[in-house]
This record gives structure tokens, sequence and C-alpha cells, in this order.
């Protein structure tokens, strides 16, 4: 009887990555300290950490984060005030964008892998962003009407595993690979 109750109390608690980034607790440096269980599905990503001088970690430990075709996680600071994201092991699948690093923020991505996004990562503006030892697999597959106008309705192009966009960002990618990205492994666009 212990065992039913488990399993049904299990089926009743939220797995969505914004409750759990709402509820986080602080830890040392980091404001949002977010370690999640292993080999476990969470929903969704997190609709702005755009508080500045936040410092958020996540660690995922192999879990994925399904963004059943939503958007994934964004962050936006002031300057002067910048914002610090560290996001590990996590695998982050289909979504508009994986993660969206804008403003003056800075972000340590590492041991990740985005599978079956519009972008893997999009980085724009003035960050500082580091990517180590992550994987861009089968992005940019969101939809099969890529950049097409079928009935009126304007498909945004098929994206990229990895977007930099606007001339500012500083992006160091050591060790990373990519495979199958409907377009390339990623774009640099000045505009």
């Amino acid at each position: 009887m212990i065992y039913l109750a488990t399993i049904l109390s299990s089926f009743l608690v939220s797995n969505t990555l914004q409750e759990i980034f709402d509820n986080a607790p602080s830890n040392g440096e980091y404001q949002k300290y977010i370690i999640l269980e292993p080999n476990q599905i969470y929903l969704g990503g997190i609709s702005g950490i755009n508080e500045d001088g936040l410092n958020v970690f996540i660690d995922c430990q192999g879990s994925t984060i399904d963004l059943n075709n939503q958007l994934g996680i964004w962050t936006y600071a002031s300057l002067g005030e910048e914002l610090n994201l560290k996001v590990q092991y996590c695998n982050i699948i289909n979504g508009q964008y994986g993660l969206y690093i804008q403003g003056h923020s800075k972000a340590d991505i590492s041991n990740c892998n985005f599978y079956n996004n519009h972008i893997g990562v999009k980085i724009k503006d003035y960050t500082e962003v580091t990517i180590e030892n992550t994987n861009f697999i089968n992005n940019g597959y969101l939809n099969s009407y890529c950049g097409q106008n079928i009935g009126g309705v304007e498909y945004p192009p098929c994206g990229y595993g990895l977007a930099i966009i606007t001339e500012e960002p500083t992006v160091s990618i050591n060790y990373c690979n990519s495979f199958e990205n409907h377009r390339t492994y990623w774009e640099n666009c000045p505009g």
C-alpha cells in the first residue's frame, strides 16, 4: 500500500522547470541553485532569468528538459549588473530555442546536449558565453514547413545548433560536436 501511495504522489508532484526555478534555494554565490534528480524528464523552460546581478546554477545530472515546442531558458541582464548562468549535464530538447543568452549576461554551458530545437543556443548582445563538451544534434527541425509560406502563414527559417546574433558577443567554444543540424553547426549573423 505504501508503494502505491509513493507512485501516486510522484504523479501529483509537478516537474516543470519554471516551478523548480521559482522555488530554488540559494547556495554560496548562487541565488538560485538547482540540482535536478537524475534520469528524469522535466517540462518547460524558464521564462526569463532577468534579475540583474543574479547568479544561477543548474545541474541536470543527465536529466532531460523537454520544452514541448515552447521557449527554453532565457536570460537578460542590464549593463553593470551582469547575470551569471551555469548549466551542466542537461539534455534540452524540442524547443524554439534551448538557451537564449541576451543583454549583459554571462553563461557557462558544459556537458549538455541540445537536440531537436529550432536553435540549440542563441547568443546575442554583449554576452560572454563559454560552451564546452556540448553536442548540438538535429536542431532546426521544429516543423517540416521551415522557411515556407503555406496558406498565408509564414514559417520561420529552419534553425541552427548555435546562433550568434550581432557582433558584440564573446563566445568560447571548446570540444563540441554537431550532428545533422538542418542548416549548419552555427550561424554568426551580425544583424
